[in-house]
């Protein structure tokens, strides 16, 4: 069938074809190549050549059908964001690097502006000019959290491009969208514009419930985003933004292997994300002083069905509201500074950043009767019968909530400074971040129940209310050196460098433990009420575990690249080897009896590997490759029970493959003005789900294209992924006892029409 489709399409087609010519057309998406940065830190990131950095432009990003940052996956060697949970679920794997919750590896930054919260990085790319990740360690200009590098994503200014853009767009599974954005220069002379964006997007969702028969994940989102820039003759630059999104979705299509989805509550998450940001750079004698200005918050609700299964057990929610502000400010000279006669030219960034957080989170756990029997009671008459062994403890209610509120304040100061020295041809790097951290963090968790125990003189039903409070201060102070040397050949037509870098990511506190340590606290109370010494004393206590330790990075790599260019041939090319050595290395795990999840710290792992990155092009026909392979393994790991020592770190694929073939047909036509075809894949795998390795996923490929007709100001598209329809699993875990997974996505497809004007 799907032969048939091809040959149908590349019929209807063949007028087109043969009235193409090699005559070009400048549109938006060619005209907006180099980027302006105001930020400071990410110019600097521009011009080091220490680097391995990943170019995508508007033209891929908008024909590929790249819709989030999860689409990049693959394109971008060993980064691997896997589409499971939620949008909340922003899980990201660079390099063997990479933990379920809580901080990121890779920061990310937009038009200048450092996200806070991973929780928000899930947004749809829509008017994005350009996307740039540097891959490895930025600790020395970013700090904590860029362990395995940054991505930078800047969106359309109205001062390098007027007009209006409106995109509609319609899918199988009810996949409807709408985008409308107007920009215009509101002072020419002193060149001043404004911009206005706004977005929808639908799902109907692709996992059926067979509990209900309804759609597991149907999503609605909406988003508006302003933007004002300025600059002048004189060297001053201002580029402020304000974004606010709205996003409301079921989620968690979770299900037993061989089995459909099945649960009997509800699944959802809902988000209110508000993002102010404003960079400048003014001039200041011989330096320029340049600084960003960001004010943030998040306002989201997770709910779920914990146990996935049909009975009723027990469901969390996790409501939190967050406020994040920050403030950097960095002096750099107009110049570098050249030495007569020797050759020599130094330049330097030095700065400082503040930035504090205050979080407030509600996470109450619901227990219903099934959960109530199979996981309370249970726990507590074994404990009970070793003592009394006819007796048995039964609760008065059949459903009561365990309730935790939390509230996390952070205060991170940051100095740091790198020098760029240029001898000839050679450019060596060096710099230093010295970042200093403090954490308050402030507990509750508590619950009441009433209990009386059959077969013994307590027959009266007998209250206990069970309570777990208290505060931990935590400080860091981490110094992130990085030095590197760079060898430019003299036509600037190949590099190679070699650098070492240290980077970490941030401790924490195991919120999602807090019910199952109350659980323990419940059954401890109501022993110690009855008088009877409790057989099994829980897990784990609240001082071992409510505390997780950063992870440190050191990185060793060494790269190399180049292009060339003859008339209408181009190519691009670049090698890098990496060796990682990690250390407390973050890990989520399921406890083996309890509902939460905990982070835990490995011992020191390793990670090593290589990365290849390749494109050619030769008038309308051009083609990109990306290879990625990470060897990631444990080198001490043991948790107490078990010793992981060798074994391959979890989550994290092997490999990753992507390919982009993609031919562009010019018109000689009025109406007319181009069409192109593009195929692309993406890889992964293998992929290992547990410390055990006992698990794995094997490698999959999935299989993309669209066709895009372009006329004056209108153009068509027709697009498909998976066309395969490869059946594969993005997610698996263990909880009570019991294997989960996620399924991909299926096959989708769908159409879309543009206006530029």
């Amino acid at each position: 069938m799907s032969r048939k489709v091809t040959y149908i399409i590349l019929m209807l087609l063949m007028p087109l074809l043969m009235s193409a010519n090699s005559s070009t057309a400048p549109d938006l998406q060619d005209t907006l190549r180099e980027v302006t940065v105001v930020n400071q830190r990410l110019a600097a990131i521009e011009e080091s050549r220490s680097s391995s950095v990943n170019h995508i432009y508007m033209r891929q990003i908008e024909q590929e059908q790249r819709i989030n940052y999860k689409d990049l996956s693959g394109m971008i060697p060993n980064l691997y964001v896997p589409d499971y949970g939620s949008r909340m679920t922003s899980t990201i794997y660079m390099r063997g690097l990479g933990a379920r919750i809580d901080n990121p590896v890779l920061g990310m930054y937009i038009d200048g502006v450092g996200i806070a919260n991973k929780n928000s990085y899930d947004f749809d790319l829509f008017d994005i000019r350009s996307i740039r990740v540097a891959r490895g360690p930025q600790g020395t200009l970013f700090g904590r959290n860029t362990i395995g590098g940054i991505m930078t994503i800047q969106t359309i200014s109205p001062l390098d491009w007027q007009g209006i853009r409106a995109t509609a767009g319609y899918g199988n599974y009810n996949n409807g969208e709408g985008k409308v954005s107007v920009y215009k220069k509101i002072d020419r002379k002193a060149e001043w514009g404004i911009a206005g964006s706004a977005y929808y997007r639908h799902t109907d969702g692709y996992f059926t419930n067979r509990y209900d028969g309804k759609r597991v994940d149907p999503s609605d989102e909406a988003g508006v985003r302003l933007r004002v820039d300025g600059r002048n003759e004189k060297g001053y630059q201002n580029s402020t933004f304000l974004s606010y999104n709205f996003l409301q979705q079921g989620g968690f299509p979770y299900h037993k292997p061989g089995e459909g989805i099945n649960h009997n509550d509800t699944c959802a998450y809902r988000r209110h994300n508000l993002i102010f940001g404003s960079s400048y750079t003014f001039p200041a004698g011989d330096f320029k002083l340049s600084g960003t200005t960001s004010y943030q918050y998040l306002n989201d609700d997770m709910r779920m069905d914990q146990d996935y299964m049909p009975l009723p057990y027990f469901t969390l929610e996790q409501a939190q509201q967050e406020h994040y502000v920050s403030q950097e400010l960095t002096l750099r000279p107009k110049s570098a500074y050249k030495a007569k006669q020797s050759g020599l030219a130094w330049d330097w960034l030095t700065g400082m950043q503040l930035s504090y957080k205050h979080q407030s989170m509600l996470a109450p756990v619901h227990f219903m009767q099934t959960g109530i029997d199979s996981l309370i009671l249970k726990n507590a008459n074994n404990g009970i019968h070793t003592a009394f062994p006819e007796a048995e403890m039964v609760l008065q209610e059949d459903n009561f909530v365990i309730g935790s509120r939390f509230t996390t304040q952070a205060l991170d100061l940051a100095a740091y400074h790198t020098s760029f020295l240029n001898i000839g041809n050679w450019q060596i790097e060096a710099g230093v971040r010295l970042d200093f951290e403090y954490q308050h963090f402030r507990y509750l968790s508590d619950g009441t129940v009433h209990y009386m125990v059959k077969n013994t003189p307590i027959t009266d039903w007998r209250e206990i209310e069970s309570k777990v409070e208290g505060v931990v201060r935590l400080p860091y102070f981490e110094a992130l050196p990085k030095i590197a040397a760079t060898y430019i050949s003299p036509k600037r037509s190949w590099r190679a460098y070699a650098s070492i870098a240290e980077g970490y990511k941030a401790g924490g506190f195991n919120t999602q433990l807090f019910s199952d340590i109350l659980q323990n606290r419940m059954m401890s109370d109501m022993m110690q009420d009855m008088g009877v010494s409790f057989a099994d004393g829980g897990e784990y206590t609240v001082s071992e575990v409510i505390t997780y330790k950063p992870e440190r990075c050191l990185t060793f790599e060494a790269g190399i690249s180049g292009n060339y260019k003859k008339d209408d041939l181009r190519l691009e090319g670049s090698a890098t080897a990496y060796e990682l050595e990690v250390f407390n290395q973050q890990l989520t795990t399921y406890p083996k009896r309890g509902t939460g999840r905990l982070m835990t710290n490995a011992g020191h792992s390793r990670s090593a590997g290589a990365e290849v990155t390749g494109s050619i092009g030769w008038k309308g026909l051009s083609f990109s490759a990306a290879y990625g392979y990470t060897y990631a393994y444990f080198v001490n790991y043991d948790n107490g029970r078990q010793d992981y020592s060798g074994n391959r770190v979890p989550y994290m694929p092997e490999n990753t493959v992507s390919g982009s073939l993609q031919y562009r047909f010019e018109f000689d036509h009025k109406v007319f003005r181009a069409l192109t075809l593009n195929v692309n894949t993406n890889a992964y795998g293998r992929i290992f789900w547990d410390e055990e390795n006992e698990y794995v996923q094997p490698m999959y490929a999935l299989l993309n294209a669209n066709i895009i007709l372009q006329m004056k100001y209108v153009s068509l598209e027709l697009w498909g992924k998976n066309l395969t329809q490869t059946k594969y699993d993005v997610f698996r875990f263990v909880s009570m006892g019991n294997t989960f997974l996620q399924s991909g996505k299926p096959l989708t497809f769908g159409g879309k029409i543009k206006v530029e004007i």
